[in-house]
């Protein structure tokens, strides 16, 4: 799953880093880029549930075969591309084949590990995704400059393809095991059946999905306003570009194992699982250090201080994602857990595809403080809909225990 969510943000990331080239090469203008960009979040998001629904239905394998089939062979074709259409066609099948990552990857966590581990293992798996984003320009920058970025096209199918070998040769294999290790190390309490949509279904998509708005504006906004305002060259934006991914990887592993922490001493205890909420709080304030950068733009180390601020809110960022749908999957029957992460990535696809089209009429017309100011509010908005809409009495209840918490007498 790690290397699932790493081919997937190396395929939808090449565009973004490559965007100042492509634009000119391709006669394209900001809104047009936008526009791109909504396309792709409206076919991923649509294809989320989709994908989330045979997974629980049809199995995990031939699902997952058939979703990176679709999008390497989408990503390859970007190196056909002539003009704004064919860029729309592409990103809409790309987004639609990438619409099965993030459920595969609660499905495997849900399928093999208990309850008090899939915060970190969620991170874990997902942290591909961010590590792919990392590497993606140190790697695709200098491979444009010498190929040309058609070239970064054709190596991100390629990539695609050996995954797809490497995944069946894991299902023949045996390796892969569900059953018993998904089993809690701590009794809980018997699971109470709930109707596929309710209340909690909405309130995580939507905590999601405007909570980790800004995770997609580090992605495909940072490399614009870098050469822009700040007057980077193409060739430097590979060494720049990895720093905020670089905060993302770090955000999944250290709140999924915050969030695994705090839940086993809730088990420890026979209480319920601990609310998010001052978690949430706590990422939606550090969110506003976005409205810094347009304030930074012309000071010494303008650079180094603006990749510092995204670094800083694409940690918190990952945050969002990995205790959003950790603590969601809490409130969902286990066999409705591929469906509970399309879903909610749906709704993060919903907003990075308005968001990213309003952003680029905004960059058109050099908006860039208000910009920022629009990003930064959305976390908290996505806080206010969760509160108005999780249901704590669907929250999974431990039962006590003897087992001591580490540093309370016994």
């Amino acid at each position: 799953m790690l290397l699932l969510s790493f081919i997937s943000l190396v395929d939808r990331s090449i565009l973004g880093i490559l965007s100042p080239v492509m634009l000119r090469d391709l006669h394209l203008s900001a809104g047009q880029y936008g526009t791109a960009i909504f396309v792709f979040s409206l076919c991923y998001m649509l294809a989320n549930p989709v994908w989330g629904l045979l997974m629980d239905r049809v199995g995990l394998f031939a699902a997952a075969g058939m979703a990176v089939a679709l999008w390497s062979l989408a990503s390859g074709g970007h190196a056909f591309l002539n003009g704004f259409l064919g860029l729309c066609m592409a990103r809409g099948l790309l987004g639609f084949g990438e619409g099965a990552t993030f459920p595969a990857g609660l499905k495997t966590v849900t399928e093999t590990l208990p309850a008090e581990q899939r915060s970190f293992g969620l991170g874990l798996a997902y942290s591909g995704g961010s590590l792919g984003a990392l590497l993606t320009p140190i790697v695709v920058v200098p491979l444009a400059l010498r190929w040309g970025w058609r070239s970064t096209f054709v190596m991100s199918a390629m990539i695609g393809f050996l995954w797809i070998a490497a995944w069946f040769m894991l299902r023949f294999s045996g390796l892969y095991r569900t059953g018993e290790n998904a089993k809690p190390s701590t009794p809980v309490a018997k699971e109470r059946s709930r109707p596929k949509w309710n209340r909690d279904l909405f309130a995580t998509a939507a905590i999601y999905g405007l909570g980790a708005a800004p995770l997609a504006f580090g992605l495909y906004s940072a490399p614009l306003y870098l050469t822009r305002i700040l007057h980077q060259p193409q060739s430097a934006l590979g060494h720049l570009l990895w720093i905020p991914p670089a905060g993302w990887e770090a955000g999944y592993l250290f709140w999924g194992w915050i969030a695994d922490r705090r839940r086993k001493q809730a088990i420890a205890r026979g209480r319920s699982s601990p609310s998010p909420f001052g978690l949430f709080a706590l990422f939606a304030a550090g969110s506003l250090a976005l409205c810094l950068i347009p304030m930074v733009s012309g000071l010494d180390h303008a650079v180094a201080m603006t990749m510092a601020i995204f670094f800083l809110v694409m940690f918190l960022s990952g945050g969002y994602v990995v205790i959003a749908l950790a603590h969601g999957a809490t409130t969902q029957a286990a066999e409705n857990t591929g469906f509970l992460a399309g879903f909610s990535i749906s709704g993060w696809s919903l907003t990075t595809g308005i968001l990213m089209w309003v952003v680029g009429r905004m960059f058109d017309q050099a908006e860039y403080t208000a910009t920022f100011w629009l990003v930064s509010a959305l976390p908290a908005a996505g806080i206010l809909f969760w509160w108005l809409l999780h249901d704590p009495e669907f929250e999974v209840k431990p039962q006590a225990t003897n087992r001591p918490v580490a540093g309370e007498r016994v």
